[in-house]
């Protein structure tokens, strides 16, 4: 029988650790203090294409900050409103797109996120900012 040092197997369970997905670390989502959300016009700029590196910024990000779309501007709320009917294209891809990965799926659960409240998700490097209804 093998025996093997501590140190031997401190070493193997680091290694696989980092090579497994199942450890890897999940990002901390915060909600956003209403009114803060991006301009609106900043914002209807990046709501209107569909970019699906997004989901890969949203599972590799440390940051995710959750904004609703209901309370995140407290001016323009109106135009936002109508952001939602005039990019409805973007917004069904990025949702299929979501739907297509189990991990953004399960990691979105694990926050009590529907895939069908998703809006956007915007990259800011490690922070990326999700819109949801």
């Amino acid at each position: 029988m093998t025996k093997f040092s501590s140190l031997s197997i401190v070493a193997l369970v680091t290694a696989l650790a980092m090579a497994s997905p199942v450890f890897a670390a999940s990002p901390t989502f915060v909600n956003a203090a209403p009114g803060t959300g991006m301009s609106v016009d900043a914002f209807a700029s990046e709501l209107s294409v569909f970019n699906g590196n997004e989901i890969n910024d949203l599972l590799h990000a440390t940051k995710v900050t959750v904004y609703s779309f209901n309370t995140a501007w407290t001016d323009k709320a109106g135009k936002a409103v109508g952001l939602l009917t005039d990019n409805s294209g973007s917004i069904s891809r990025l949702r299929a797109a979501l739907d297509k990965n189990p991990e953004a799926v399960k990691l979105l659960a694990a926050h009590n996120i529907k895939v069908d409240q998703v809006v956007d998700i915007i990259d800011g490097g490690s922070n990326v900012q999700l819109y949801i209804q």
